[in-house]
């Protein structure tokens, strides 16, 4: 699969995509833009929307990018020749230019990338949360402690 953009390389392999990942760019931003975002937090600018979705969008794709390019790393450490990464619509492929030299080899250079997305996913949830705390955390406050008029009246 040749990629129809090059973005250059990265930690010495070479990496594009296709157009189609373009396609899933705009539709993840318009989706959560004009139907996720302002549903689940309304009251804020449509600018905050089309950016927080533009910005979700690209952290996907930096995610397909880390699955990929933690294949490609391994790969090339267990001396396998890597041709490039090149990222699709509905993911991405490490060109490998040969086999492993061991099944230990690939079974790493295989556990390598779904390892890499779920430490991506547990890192993006623990920022998540951290976010939603300290956005929630002063309403949660001022609910559970007594006010100063309360007091008095009791």
């Amino acid at each position: 699969m040749t990629e129809t953009l090059s973005l250059g390389r990265i930690a010495g392999v070479r990496v594009g995509l296709r157009w189609s990942v373009l396609v899933i760019v705009a539709l993840v931003t318009v989706a959560l833009a004009r139907g996720r975002f302002p549903g689940a937090h309304p009251g804020h600018s449509p600018i905050v929307y089309w950016a927080l979705a533009l910005l979700t969008a690209v952290v996907f794709v930096g995610s397909l990018l880390a699955h990929e390019l933690a294949h490609a790393v391994v790969a090339h450490r267990s001396g396998v020749q890597v041709d490039g990464i090149t990222l699709w619509m509905l993911g991405g492929a490490a060109r490998l230019h040969d086999e492993a030299p061991t099944p230990a080899a690939e079974l790493r250079i295989a556990g390598v990338g779904p390892l890499t997305s779920l430490v991506v996913g547990g890192v993006v949830a623990g920022v998540a949360a951290g976010l939603d705390a300290l956005h929630t955390e002063p309403s949660r406050r001022s609910a559970r402690a007594p006010t100063a008029s309360r007091r008095e009246t009791r």
